[in-house]
């Protein structure tokens, strides 16, 4: 789908506060509201946007520690790595999951309550799986950033 400079504008606005009314956006981008509407409807449709979701402060709900871990698997069959990738995509403490290239197969993003927690899914992830080689673990000393939006040009 080819985007318009109205339809980079929706998502640059809707990126930065997707609770903005349509008469808002509207208003901003020099659109009616049905206008914006449809135009919303075709971006969804369209899975350009994926999801309309609220950002939380881990810290203010209990969950002040980010960790990355980098994953190495010891056998890269299609079938390992894809139960592997299913193993991690389905853990709640995993915000984000990343087939890479380089040293390492797999960079995960998680979030947890404290390292007793991270220990524990160490051993449910990784050292239950009996198809990880090592994995290391970078954990998070200040969050400097953390944003979802994606540059639109």
């Amino acid at each position: 789908m080819k985007l318009d400079a109205s339809d980079k504008k929706i998502l640059t606005l809707l990126q930065r506060n997707n609770r903005l009314s349509q008469r808002e956006i509207a208003d901003l981008v020099c659109l009616s509201p049905s206008a914006v509407n449809r135009r919303i409807t075709v971006l969804e449709e369209a899975g350009i946007i994926k999801a309309n979701v609220s950002i939380i402060d881990c810290v203010k709900v209990g969950r002040p520690i980010t960790i990355m871990v980098q994953v190495m698997i010891e056998n890269e069959r299609l079938d390992l790595l894809e139960k592997a990738r299913a193993r991690f995509v389905n853990c709640p403490q995993v915000q984000q999951v990343y087939y890479v290239t380089g040293d390492f197969d797999f960079l995960l993003v998680m979030n947890v309550r404290d390292m007793a927690e991270y220990e524990k899914l160490t051993r449910e992830l990784f050292f239950t799986s009996g198809n990880i080689k090592s994995f290391k673990t970078i954990v998070s000393m200040q969050n400097a950033k953390q944003e979802m939006a994606v540059m639109i040009e």
